[in-house]
């Protein structure tokens, strides 16, 4: 059975990358969720998105609720 992701709300993922600025790339996602200690699951998640620039968290979230991304998320 596939696993839910647990990063579909703004709030969730914000909380990883509550100081970027916007527009940004999936690379500068990925390196200020790392300096904010997200797990390894967002960081999988992040991992997974297209290289492009994202204009909001709600974008980002988007992605994930498309299912566009399909990331691991350990139990």
């Amino acid at each position: 059975m596939a696993k839910v992701v647990k990063y579909r709300t703004p709030l969730m993922l914000g909380a990883y990358i509550d100081d970027i600025i916007f527009p940004c790339s999936r690379t500068e996602l990925l390196y200020r969720a790392e300096e904010n200690d997200a797990p390894d699951a967002l960081l999988d998640a992040i991992e997974t998105l297209p290289e492009r620039r994202y204009w909001s968290v709600e974008d980002i979230v988007a992605r994930f609720n498309t299912g566009a991304v399909v990331p691991p998320v350990s139990a």
